[in-house]
């Protein structure tokens, strides 16, 4: 039985899709540069929570972008003040022994995902690794390995659903 052909985007997607390159300046002109399709793989993974039809879907674009890039700024201004804070009372070389239960936690919790990115098997397990451990950009990826951004974009939001259903296990 074959598959059925892939359906053309439509509604809110296909006007991300029309207007991506002014998505990716607008992000871009708010100081983001490098990281503007990163921004933008925040925004299409989000896309999938809007419900209803949407009055002025370029606009809710254009403020999903601005929304993503103050959300990226506040994280990276936690991370710098959690770094300080870290630093600051411990810059003596002083290393504080982690809890135990913690470090196990956290070995579990690392094996769970490794196995979870082993099992989507290849290219998945790269593209995810070199973009979220290694920091390059989705496009230096595709390029590296020949396929559209695009495809990368896609495996990427299979990892992250996929690694997302790993906590929600945690839970039950």
């Amino acid at each position: 039985m074959d598959a059925p052909p892939p359906q053309p985007a439509a509604g809110l997607e296909a006007v991300f899709f029309e207007i991506r390159p002014d998505l990716i300046r607008r992000a871009r002109a708010m100081g983001v540069a490098d990281d503007a399709e990163d921004v933008l793989q925040d925004v299409w993974l989000k896309l999938g929570v809007a419900t209803g039809p949407i009055a002025s879907p370029r606009a809710y674009l254009f403020r999903m972008v601005y929304t993503a890039v103050l959300d990226r700024r506040r994280a990276t201004r936690r991370a710098s003040a959690r770094d300080t804070d870290w630093a600051g009372p411990h810059s003596d070389g002083e290393v504080i022994p982690a809890d135990a239960e913690r470090v196990l936690i956290a070995r579990e919790t690392l094996a769970e995902v490794e196995a979870r990115l082993l099992a989507l098997g290849e290219p998945i397990n790269t593209i995810f690794r070199r973009h979220r451990l290694g920091g390059e950009t989705q496009r230096t990826i595709a390029a590296d390995l020949g396929l559209g951004l695009s495809t990368v974009e896609k495996y990427l939001r299979k990892a992250y659903a996929d690694l997302l259903d790993l906590g929600g296990d945690r839970e039950a």
